[in-house]
């Protein structure tokens, strides 16, 4: 099973900037501002969930980004795989071993049924399940479940809240 990547990271938050402001259109700086992501890194990323059919892009000055999905169709699991590739649970964690653990080890079950269930999750966490957390966020309501760890470190929110930024109104 791949883990989620950098580039997963960057697209998932790419589109949930999309998608909080679904149905207009946003552009490369508005979305790296708002959430502070490298600007080339993020075009990249970007045409390639236009190549995966997660978004429509528009050329010229007035262009941009929109959702070619509605958010309930936008699942984490498409935006992982248009991202960064498939999310497959072949490889076992206990590669190598003993000589009778060729085709199967005592781990290889477990792990593949984790696996499924990861993809599982992911394919039916949408980004407007995510954008109405986001919205409680912003709004300080959200409750986390009592089981949800909170992040290791408290990162600094370096993207700003509404996503503009002044030099934006020279465009």
């Amino acid at each position: 099973m791949r883990a989620l990547t950098r580039k997963d990271d960057y697209a998932v938050r790419a589109v949930l900037d999309i998608a909080r402001h679904h149905p207009e259109r946003r552009t490369t700086r508005q979305i790296t501002t708002a959430m502070d992501l490298p600007r080339e890194f993020t075009s990249q990323i970007l045409a390639t969930l236009v190549r995966g059919d997660l978004l429509h892009s528009t050329s010229g000055p007035a262009g941009g980004y929109t959702l070619a999905r509605e958010p309930h169709e936008i699942t984490l699991l498409h935006i992982a795989e248009a991202a960064d590739g498939p999310i497959t649970t072949h490889e076992c964690l206990l590669s190598g071993g003993s000589a009778d653990w060729i085709e199967v080890c005592p781990l290889h079950q477990a792990w593949s049924e984790a696996g499924a269930a990861f993809t599982r999750h992911l394919d039916k966490t949408t980004i407007a399940s995510l954008t109405q957390i986001d919205i409680a966020i912003r709004a300080g309501t959200y409750q986390p479940p009592d089981h949800t760890p909170p992040h290791p470190t408290t990162p600094p929110r370096r993207g700003t809240e509404s996503g503009t930024d002044p030099a934006d109104s020279a465009l």
